[in-house]
């Protein structure tokens, strides 16, 4: 089922993907000093790009600059909206240990919360691992 759903996600990323350059999309660039995990798939530092693939904008591209290695996440959009300025234009990810896990996208071109990796809840539901919050700067691009 897992492996269905990884088929499903990667096929719809390369049609939207090779559909991106069709429309003016707003982007967030992000320079992430760590290697993280987003889902169940690990990426290096780098600068990422972050933009929304639907008007809806639950869905969201994650594509590293230099290796051009992308990820389609489902990344639904928080119904909160900013709490205040300094929680604009950021990106979350929860550290646990020497890992770090993609949690939130918050600018003004992308917003969404990404969802707990499988080894994300493994890791903290034995209540061994604790969990730090660490942000990244993002800036929006057209």
């Amino acid at each position: 089922m897992t492996t269905l759903k990884t088929m499903i996600l990667s096929i719809g990323a390369v049609a939207l993907l090779g559909a991106g350059g069709l429309s003016a999309q707003t982007k967030a660039v992000a320079d992430i000093p760590f290697a993280f995990t987003v889902q169940n798939t690990t990426l290096p530092a780098g600068q990422y790009t972050m933009s929304a693939t639907s008007t809806s904008h639950d869905l969201m591209v994650i594509r590293n600059d230099e290796t051009k290695q992308a990820i389609l996440v489902i990344a639904p959009s928080s119904e909160s909206g900013y709490r205040s300025a300094r929680d604009k234009n950021v990106v979350r990810f929860h550290q646990i240990g020497e890992r770090y896990f993609l949690s939130e996208v918050k600018t003004d071109a992308v917003c969404g919360q990404v969802s707990p990796s499988k080894l994300e809840r493994e890791l903290t539901s034995g209540g061994s691992g604790q969990v730090a919050a660490v942000i990244v700067p993002a800036l929006s691009v057209r």
